[in-house]
């Protein structure tokens, strides 16, 4: 008589069959197919952050046009000529912006420096406080550095001496006199030729002399004043 096996010899075997054939055609692909997907999300997301990245990044400008670009604001805040009259044409066009008008506008002889060559210009002038502060405000500002880049409407113009009094009629009419000098890029001495004088003022050239004085009653006392001391 044979010997019969317990069922469950022969139905685990079955099973085990069952479940590695379910595996491989069910779970199996799946996987695979999710695994797929998975590297699929991973490129766009590395896509996203690349176009992300070059949106917060600007454009590189062309650096031989931003080498340009500060050469010409340089060489228009100190030139390589003195140009005395384009100097004054300067000063006459801040002034009549500010609402000043000068008595006399006489520039001195200038002098060499480290590398560049300053021409001092005297100044005489007669009318209300606010308008030389907003002259002086107008003059420093046409030259400036902002968040360290150099932005140039004109020539480099910086105040040496200033002095003033009250003028008729009390403050804030003034009768003042002030130095501001111009700068030249080169070690050649620049000689500063006359300038011709506001309309009311009477000056004295001596031959030979580059000094050009105004007959405007100088004031009590002379003092040195830094750039940007006097603000509106």
């Amino acid at each position: 008589m044979k010997k019969q096996l317990p069922i469950a010899v022969i139905i685990a075997p079955a099973l085990l069959i069952l479940a590695a054939v379910g595996y491989f055609l069910l779970v199996k692909p799946k996987q695979a197919e999710a695994g797929k997907i998975q590297d699929e999300i991973v490129n766009i997301e590395t896509q996203i952050e690349v176009a992300r990245a070059a949106q917060r990044q600007p454009e590189q400008e062309d650096p031989s046009a931003i080498k340009i670009a500060d050469l010409f604001r340089v060489s228009m805040a100190m030139p390589d000529e003195d140009d005395m009259p384009g100097i004054i044409l300067e000063l006459n066009d801040v002034a009549t912006a500010a609402g000043v008008e000068f008595l006399a506008i006489a520039p001195q002889g200038g002098s060499v420096r480290s590398g560049y060559s300053a021409l001092p210009i005297n100044l005489t002038f007669e009318g209300n406080y606010y308008d030389l502060t907003d002259f002086l405000f107008r003059l420093r500002n046409l030259v400036r550095v902002r968040d360290g880049e150099l932005g140039a409407d004109g020539r480099l113009f910086t105040l040496e001496t200033l002095a003033m009094q009250e003028g008729t009629g009390g403050f804030p009419n003034i009768t003042a006199s002030l130095t501001v000098t111009a700068f030249v890029y080169s070690t050649t001495p620049p000689a500063a030729p006359a300038a011709p004088a506001a309309p009311g003022a009477t000056d004295t050239t001596s031959t030979g002399a580059t000094d050009t004085t105004a007959t405007t009653t100088a004031p009590t006392a002379t003092t040195p004043a830094p750039e940007g001391e006097i603000t509106p």
